[in-house]
């Protein structure tokens, strides 16, 4: 059975850039999250708790979301992530964010503060849409 311990225990900060297929429309998220994990043979599994803020042409909301997954180390820095994010608006009533989305991403860390991620989100619920993001990653 594997125990958490500070190794499976991340905290991080996200600025994420997003293009909505079709629409071509931009928005910019800033998260924060914990991310304990554990090690399970060759492969991790993860859940990720969050706080979020939402920036586009409208204007900006506050978001928490949940995300469950397993992440496969592919070597040298390099994995690979499949997910599934529950994500709702703090504010449901005036903002229509609540949605559940199937991810897939390739992950690069630079060491151990410092990553890239490239993935691809099927969004279904208060929006319907295929994402593609790109986001830095800072933990500590």
């Amino acid at each position: 059975m594997a125990k958490l311990s500070t190794k499976n225990l991340e905290a991080d900060f996200q600025y994420q850039t997003i293009q909505t297929e079709g629409t071509n429309a931009m928005s910019t998220r800033l998260e924060v999250g914990i991310v304990p994990s554990y090690d399970i043979g060759a492969v991790k599994l993860y859940t990720r708790a969050v706080v979020g803020e939402k920036y586009n042409t409208t204007g900006n909301f506050t978001y928490t979301s949940i995300e469950p997954g397993v992440i496969v180390p592919l070597g040298n820095g390099l994995s690979t992530r499949i997910g599934y994010r529950y994500r709702d608006a703090v504010d449901s009533v005036k903002y229509a964010d609540r949605t559940g989305t199937w991810r897939a991403g390739v992950r690069y860390d630079f060491d151990k503060a410092n990553a890239v991620n490239l993935r691809f989100d099927r969004v279904r619920g208060d929006q319907d849409q295929n994402i593609w993001a790109l986001s830095y990653i800072r933990s500590f």
